[in-house]
């Protein structure tokens, strides 16, 4: 059975230049935290830590479709069947986040990007609320959003945008109905064990 990779649609926007050769890591992150082997990776962008709550690690590829791609998933609850519009069987959960960073040729393609992103998800959905947070010496651009449609199994969500270097990132937390946590907490909690590497 197959998973419902809800980050496939933002790796259609993700932008198709970069290439990354960086394979080191740094002794710390910009934040001034000693670089931990535990977190997980997105190339040599960014570290990530576990974001609790009941989330586990899902996937992490280290490079999607032979560009500067990166993308890790975390789910929480147990998976159920559902049908997508592909007429696909497909594993759901009650919630599920997303980490995405794309590679770009300069800073100015990047920041197209998380335009590009937002502006597909205003298109997408439902946006309930734009705000802006500073999380861990990383500035972001957050939507809070419902979905309200048949072919997708979550009813509402956080995205989270942000421009580092020459990398668009996003990071979203989209649940089901089910789902009882505070899903705006609980990514700018994940926010916060998001850790980036120093730029060159």
């Amino acid at each position: 059975m197959k998973r419902w990779n809800y980050g496939a649609a933002l790796l259609l926007l993700a932008g198709l230049l970069g290439l990354s050769g960086c394979s080191q890591y740094p002794d710390q992150a910009v934040d001034g935290t000693p670089w931990d082997a535990s977190w997980t990776m997105l190339g040599s962008v960014l570290g990530a830590e576990e974001p609790g709550n009941g989330f586990t690690l899902l996937d992490n590829y280290s490079v999607l479709t032979g560009e500067d791609i990166y993308y890790a998933a975390w789910v929480a609850g147990d998976p159920s069947a559902y049908t997508n519009e592909d007429g696909e069987d497909v594993e759901v959960y009650d919630a599920q986040i997303y980490l995405l960073a794309a590679g770009c040729a300069d800073e100015t393609y990047a920041q197209q990007n998380q335009e590009d992103w937002m502006a597909r998800q205003q298109e997408t959905y439902t946006v309930t609320e734009t705000w802006n947070e500073k999380r861990n010496g990383q500035e972001y651009t957050l939507l809070s959003y419902t979905c309200g449609s048949e072919t997708n199994p979550y009813q509402r969500g956080v995205s989270a945008f942000t421009v580092y270097g020459t990398y668009a990132i996003s990071a979203e937390l989209a649940c089901q109905e089910e789902f009882t946590g505070q899903e705006q907490e609980i990514l700018l909690q994940f926010l916060d064990g998001c850790h980036y590497s120093p730029l060159n």
